[in-house]
């Protein structure tokens, strides 16, 4: 006799959702970590121990929303669960955690050099964003360079030493740390601009070999 009811094995497999939350958590984290570093802004000179506190949690939370963009590929592919939408997230998400802080460092922290730095990041970011969608329209893609994968990372690593540092200072630790700290993000963050310029020359390169 056979039965009309599906069984469980013939139902196609869900995809696990835990990538998806991972960088759903991202991209929360982006504006949170910015309204977390304007606070902390408001108290340098009022109360700088708490000042540090804050910075000290925002920095804890972008080395933790940061490693989501490793983690939450890493399960997608181990879980089988990569999907189209979860590959346009990811890359949503990286900008606008990366975004929302540099925007609120370079307004309420960074020195004026590291602000320049900023906005070569930004504006190379919004520039290749724009060839990106300008290019789809054609049905082309432009893929991440290698470049621009080191760029991301730099500029990561920088805004996490920066947030690292002021966290130092405030809480008046050593000055050895405070200044390693201070000199890393200046190095890595000039280092992302440096990248972002070059990457963007490369892109735009691409997408005339491809025109």
């Amino acid at each position: 006799m056979t039965s009309s009811t599906t069984t469980s094995a013939d139902a196609p497999a869900r995809k696990s959702s835990i990538p998806t939350l991972l960088t759903v958590f991202r991209i929360v984290m982006g504006p949170s970590i910015a309204a977390l570093v304007l606070w902390a802004a408001t108290l340098f000179y009022v109360d700088p121990p708490l000042a540090g506190l804050i910075f000290g949690t925002a920095f804890v939370l972008f080395v933790i929303a940061a490693a989501t963009d490793w983690l939450d590929g890493w399960a997608a592919r181990k879980l089988n669960a990569v999907t189209p939408l979860g590959a346009a997230l990811d890359h949503c998400a990286d900008k606008v955690l990366i975004t929302c802080v540099v925007l609120v460092l370079a307004y309420a922290a960074l020195p004026m050099e590291l602000v320049f730095a900023a906005v070569v990041i930004l504006g190379r970011d919004v520039a290749v964003a724009g060839l990106r969608e300008g290019i789809a329209a054609q049905g082309k893609a432009l893929p991440v360079s290698q470049l621009g994968k080191w760029k991301a990372a730099a500029e990561m690593c920088g805004v996490a030493a920066f947030l690292a540092f002021q966290t130092a200072a405030l809480l008046g630790q050593s000055a050895a740390l405070v200044l390693g700290l201070y000199w890393g993000a200046r190095l890595l963050l000039w280092a992302a601009a440096i990248l972002a310029l070059v990457s963007g020359a490369q892109y735009v390169a691409t997408l005339l070999r491809k025109t």
